[in-house]
């Protein structure tokens, strides 16, 4: 036999031993499966949210639902903290006073090492959507590096956007997907498999995973979209008599009159959804387009939740009615909302970001007295409702503009590389869009509803996103000079401790 016959031959003996293991697979996840029936292995559930910033039923209830490979227990830890922390220190110390239990009491460890069968989450708090998210692990349950980051990475996205809960539910469900996972779970022999085998039988073959995360949130996003249709069916017929009051002639109440036009079908059609999802099963609310499905469901019915505020509210100021001062109020709400939120900017710096922070201030007492006065001068009539609302919808816009402004200042002030630059243009840009599609809030907001959803910044999405923008540029700069790709490992002042896990920045 020549060599090449020979080479052939292991090539083919080398695909036929990975398909004998996949020809296996059903029966040894019959067996994982049957193992998990009776419980999802989940042994107990610690929460000590110093931060104040968790919702302990929402988190128990998720926890529920993840199934873990083995029995696990799991212990999650907020707190308040600054940019300067070493949180992995810091939760070794608040477990040594706190919860010795965590730590390893094994006479040969020492208490060297995090206690078999725990899984800790602790969140750092350091900001709006600006923090470290770290995770510690009992020595049978410890994971490398490339599986800590993406546990990590799992909750990044929540936890930028200050989404504190369900940031911490993704980094436990993604933990629970990694830890001790089965051999035959593993994405490393699907690919092995797909690359002998030409892909063949790979995907007949492939254990199915119940994403516990995903009903999590199709069940918040229909939970939430309910709770804005139900607004809407109690006030339906104050919302058809309040749009017939519209005047005719007025821009504003044009605009709102066209909105109103599709609004009962568009009522109809959420009313039909709604009934669907309620009756999806739970194999289908755990699939990606069912998660889509009840977050577009939820997008529309804040919609018409925020619409038929802003058309109450209109018809209210229009006619003069006895609440319409309090409708007046509700325009103005956004503008004195983010003249509030100005002081709260970061503005430590170079003396080009000081005169910047400087000139958006001296921008809000301004805008402050506008508001004022503009509600002085349509209280007396001696302006009318379009007026007023053109009045708010100059100040919003300048506002805006000046936001815009200021991050380029900020921006040129922080970063160090054009590339730092253009990420932290992008974490702005997530933030404002995020916040553009969350603007359907309610309230009774008449510009919010009838203006385009890029035309308007809010403060609080403007810090939301600079924070971003500064933790993803510290992330690389931690990234580059590190190995292990952001995480950071070790105890400062913790002895001998050589306990498993690490932290990042988020």
């Amino acid at each position: 036999m020549n060599r090449l016959s020979k080479i052939a031959r292991l090539g083919s003996a080398a695909t036929l031993m990975v398909f004998s293991s996949v020809a296996a697979l059903p029966s040894a996840a019959a067996q994982d499966t049957s193992a998990q029936a009776a419980s999802n292995n989940l042994v107990s559930v610690s929460i000590d949210d110093e931060a104040l910033v968790l919702n302990d039923e929402k988190l128990r209830d998720a926890l529920a639902e993840i199934s873990f490979y083995e029995p696990t227990k799991v212990a999650i830890y907020s707190r308040e903290g600054e940019y300067s922390d070493d949180i992995n220190t810091e939760t070794l110390t608040y477990a040594k006073s706190a919860h010795p239990e965590w730590i390893s009491a094994d006479p040969e460890d020492y208490g060297d090492y995090w206690a078999d069968g725990y899984f800790i989450i602790t969140l750092s708090v350091e900001g709006p959507g600006d923090g470290q998210i770290g995770t510690y692990f009992g020595e049978d349950r410890k994971v490398g590096d490339g599986q800590m980051r993406s546990i990590h990475e799992a909750g990044y996205e929540d936890f930028n956007q200050a989404r504190w809960t369900d940031g911490v539910i993704a980094v436990a469900d993604k933990g629970a997907a990694v830890m001790n996972r089965p051999w035959y779970k593993s994405p490393a022999l699907w690919i092995t498999a797909g690359v002998l085998g030409g892909g063949a039988g790979v995907t007949a073959g492939a254990v199915l995973l119940v994403r516990a995360h995903r009903r999590q949130s199709f069940a918040a996003e229909l939970s939430a979209g309910s709770e804005h249709l139900t607004r809407v069916t109690m006030d339906l017929e104050v919302t058809e008599l309040s749009a017939r009051t519209l005047p005719t002639g007025s821009r504003h109440a044009a605009d709102l009159e066209r909105r109103f036009a599709d609004f009962t079908e568009k009522y109809r059609t959420s009313f039909d959804e709604q009934q669907e999802l309620l009756a999806m099963d739970k194999k289908a609310r755990s699939s990606s387009a069912a998660g889509q499905r009840a977050k577009k469901f939820r997008e529309t019915a804040q919609e018409l939740d925020a619409t038929d505020d802003a058309i109450t509210a209109a018809a209210a100021l229009y006619t003069r009615s006895s609440t319409w001062e309090d409708a007046w109020r509700a325009q103005t709400a956004p503008i004195l909302e983010d003249l509030d939120e100005l002081g709260n900017l970061p503005s430590e710096g170079e003396e080009q970001l000081q005169s910047a922070f400087a000139a958006l201030q001296s921008f809000g007492a301004e805008a402050r007295a506008v508001v004022e006065r503009t509600g002085t001068e349509l209280k007396a009539e001696r302006i009318d409702v379009d007026t007023a609302l053109d009045r708010l919808r100059g100040l919003r816009e300048r506002l805006t503009a000046r936001l815009d402004e200021y991050a380029k200042v900020q921006i040129e002030s922080y970063a160090e590389t054009e590339s730092e630059r253009e990420q932290m243009r992008d974490k702005l840009r997530e933030a404002r869009s995020a916040n553009n599609r969350t603007r359907m809030r309610g309230g009774g907001s008449i510009l919010d509803v009838i203006s385009p959803a890029d035309l308007f910044w809010r403060v609080q999405a403007y810090n939301v996103g600079y924070s971003s923008g500064v933790s993803a540029v510290e992330s690389s700069r931690q990234s580059a000079s590190s190995s292990s790709g952001g995480i950071s490992h070790g105890y400062s002042g913790g002895g001998s401790f050589s306990g498993s896990g690490g932290s990042s920045r988020f």
